[in-house]
């Protein structure tokens, strides 16, 4: 099947889906087989500022009748009410980026045996460098699987969980991820600050650092623990510093940083 000929919808156009809809645009999907709606004309004005082939709607019913694909970018507080509007009336494909959202209740909402995919992404989807976990209903065959794919992969790389619970670790570790290094690099430059450097330099050496280091980590078919062990020589400057954090507990400060995410995103996940 070409996914290229496909009519993809989104319900909701944040930043997530215009980050989606600008990587199928660069992917050579042709714009005037996208449609967004949102009540917010302002985000539907943005979009179609940057194509205006895009058709941008405010019913949700219109979009989903229309569509091949239904993709849920909305808040998860607000999921069950779209899903009202609209599950009587789509047999297609649903995507849902609503953080929480399972597909058990996923598949309640919209009446049993749908073809839904959630897909975790992150901030850097925003770039085209994010990284986005998928995991399907047991109603949605290899082709609609591909079609997810092909979808998330605007955003950057993608992964699959066959076991739906371990999106939980996902969120901790990939979806709420780019906060602790943000989080890190912010430390950095300020201590950098204290030392006496520019502010301006300050930014830029922890940015930098960061950037490099990750493309490294990326490219390098090494372990982390070796690409860490090739900048550590033995009584040096990095030595000194990775000292101070295991001695600190630092690790374990990690650990238990992530614990509270998944099992936040556990209870998110169950709530009413």
């Amino acid at each position: 099947m070409d996914n290229h000929n496909l009519k993809i919808g989104f319900i909701g156009g944040g930043n997530m889906a215009q980050a989606i809809i600008s990587g199928l645009v660069l992917a050579n999907h042709p714009p005037q087989c996208l449609a967004v709606s949102d009540p917010d004309q302002a985000q539907l004005e943005c979009i179609h500022a940057i194509n205006g082939d895009i058709n941008v709607l405010t019913e949700n019913n219109t979009l989903a009748d229309e569509a091949d694909i239904v993709v849920l970018a909305v808040k998860p507080q607000i999921i069950g009410d779209i899903i009202q509007e609209i599950s009587g009336r789509a047999s297609c494909l649903y995507l849902s980026i609503a953080a929480g959202i399972t597909l058990d209740t996923l598949q309640k909402q919209l009446t049993p045996a749908r073809a839904i995919v959630r897909i975790m992404p992150n901030q850097p989807a925003l770039v085209g460098a994010g990284m986005s976990v998928l995991t399907a209903t047991a109603a949605t065959s290899s082709e609609q699987k591909a079609t997810a794919q092909y979808i998330a992969e605007a955003m950057g790389n993608t992964a699959w969980v066959d076991d739906e619970p371990l999106m939980d670790a996902v969120t901790a570790v990939s979806g709420s991820g780019p906060a602790y290094f943000y989080l890190f690099m912010e430390i950095i430059e300020a201590c950098a600050r204290d030392m006496g450097l520019p502010a301006e330099l300050a930014g830029r050496l922890a940015r930098q650092t960061c950037l490099g280091a990750g493309i490294v980590a990326a490219e390098s078919d090494l372990e982390l623990e070796v690409l860490r062990a090739s900048v550590t020589s033995k009584g040096g400057t990095t030595a000194a510093a990775i000292e101070v954090l295991e001695q600190s507990d630092f690790r374990a400060i990690v650990a238990r940083a992530l614990l509270a995410a998944r099992d936040r995103s556990v209870e998110l996940g169950t709530a009413d």
